[in-house]
């Protein structure tokens, strides 16, 4: 079975997952389309899946999150200072982008105002967390990331 299909089943699970228990879990580059505010795409490998306004932002936070990790990676300054505020661009440019290119979503949780996009990189184990304003995001209003945490693997769990 090629990997398109296995991650777009995987994608169908997760969107049936979402619409339950409003918590969203993925792995890799699966592709999962749904019309919740936290759920759209995948992480940083994902292309043309969001939900795009007419302006071509994403229509929901978590494929808000994918573009702003897709910007970081290629090392697109503008695109990062659309997504995310200046405290996210600067905390971005602070913790560099040596491994920027190995983020994948791996879980989105929302709730009525903020959802929660989180990435784990694939080369050093650390954990990303994005906090996306949901009004912002699906309405393309900019920047829409207001918020960003690092955790080292190696740190314990609050």
């Amino acid at each position: 079975m090629n990997t398109t299909i296995r991650n777009r089943a995987a994608a169908l699970s997760v969107a049936a997952v979402v619409g339950v228990a409003g918590v969203a879990i993925t792995g890799g580059s699966a592709l999962a389309s749904t019309n919740s505010p936290t759920d759209s795409g995948s992480s940083a490998e994902v292309s043309g899946a969001v939900a795009a306004h007419s302006d071509g932002y994403p229509a929901n936070a978590s494929g808000y999150a994918d573009e702003l990790v897709r910007a970081w990676a290629v090392g697109s300054d503008a695109a990062v200072g659309e997504y995310a505020t200046p405290d996210v661009v600067e905390a971005l440019s602070e913790h560099g982008d040596e491994h920027a290119t190995q983020w994948d979503r791996v879980a989105a949780d929302g709730a009525a105002e903020s959802s929660s996009v989180v990435y784990k990189n694939t080369a050093t184990g650390e954990l990303l967390t994005f906090d996306v304003d949901n009004e912002a995001a699906t309405h393309g209003d900019h920047p829409a990331v207001h918020h960003v945490q690092f955790k080292d693997r190696s740190q314990p769990s609050h």
